[in-house]
C-alpha cells in the first residue's frame, strides 16, 4: 500500500468524523423542535381534557337550569289549575305538566350519566395533567443535554479541523488533490478497499489492470464506475 493511501486513510476518518459533528450540529434546531413538539402534545392533551370536563360541567348547569324552569313552570300550572273551571282546560293543563314532568324526568337521567362524563372527564383530566409534568422533566432534561452537546460540538468541531489541516500537510500534494476532488463528489468516501473482484464503494467489478495497479505503490488507481481511489489491504 502507498504511503499516501495510508495517510489518506486518515484524514478520510478524520473528514468522516468532521462531516459527521457537522451534520450533528446541523440537526440540532430539529431535534430540539423534536423533543419540544412532544411537550406540545402533552400540553394539547391536557387542554382537551379540560375542555371536556368544562364543556360537561356547562351541560349540567344548562340542564339543571332548564329542571328549575320546568319545576317553576309546573307550579304556575297547578295554580292555573286551581282557577280554571273548565275541564276541558283543566284536562288540557294537566296534560301540559306530564308532558314537563317527562322531560324533567329525562333531563334528570342526562344530568346523572353528564355526571359520570364529569367524573370521567376529571380523571383523565388528572392523568393528562400528571403526564404532563412527568413529560416536562424529561423535556428540560433532554433539552439541556441537548444544548450541552451543542457547547461541545463546537470545540470538538474545531480541534478535528485543525487536526485535518496538519494530516493534510503531511500528504503529497498532487495525492490530496485527487482525493479531495473526489470526496467533493462522493462526500461518504473517497478511498475503496478492493474486495477480491470488486470495488468497495460501487460493489462493482474491476478489471485485472486495476486490481494490479492498485498494488502499486506509486499508482494512483481509480476506479471506472465510481471514481474512488482504490487500495488492497495488507
Amino acid at each position: 500500500m502507498a504511503k499516501a493511501i495510508e495517510q489518506l486513510l486518515v484524514l478520510q476518518t478524520c473528514d468522516q468524523e468532521i462531516r459527521r459533528f457537522r451534520k450533528e450540529q446541523d440537526d440540532i434546531p430539529l431535534r430540539r423542535q423534536q423533543i419540544e413538539s412532544r411537550l406540545s402534545a402533552h400540553q394539547e392533551g391536557l387542554a382537551q381534557a379540560e375542555r371536556k370536563v368544562l364543556e360537561t360541567q356547562t351541560f349540567i348547569k344548562r340542564l339543571e337550569g332548564e329542571i328549575e324552569e320546568g319545576r317553576k313552570h309546573i307550579l304556575k300550572l297547578r295554580d292555573q289549575q286551581l282557577q280554571i273551571k273548565s275541564n276541558d282546560g283543566y284536562k288540557a293543563l294537566e296534560k301540559e305538566i306530564a308532558v314537563t314532568q317527562s322531560r324533567i324526568r329525562k333531563q334528570e337521567d342526562d344530568v346523572l350519566d353528564a355526571m359520570e362524563g364529569v367524573e370521567a372527564a376529571e380523571a383523565e383530566r388528572a392523568t393528562r395533567r400528571d403526564a404532563l409534568t412527568k413529560e416536562q422533566a424529561r423535556v428540560a432534561e433532554e433539552l439541556k443535554a441537548l444544548e450541552e452537546r451543542a457547547g461541545g460540538l463546537g470545540g470538538e468541531l474545531e480541534r478535528k479541523e485543525a487536526e485535518r489541516t496538519a494530516l493534510a500537510a503531511e500528504i503529497d500534494a498532487v495525492w490530496l488533490s485527487r482525493y479531495e476532488r473526489i470526496m467533493a463528489k462522493r462526500r461518504d468516501a473517497a478511498i475503496a478497499l478492493v474486495e477480491g473482484e470488486t470495488c468497495g464503494g460501487c460493489h462493482l467489478k474491476l478489471t485485472r489492470a486495476q486490481i494490479v495497479d492498485a498494488r502499486k505503490a506509486d499508482t494512483l488507481t481509480l476506479c471506472n464506475q465510481c471514481g474512488r481511489m482504490l487500495y488492497l489491504a495488507l
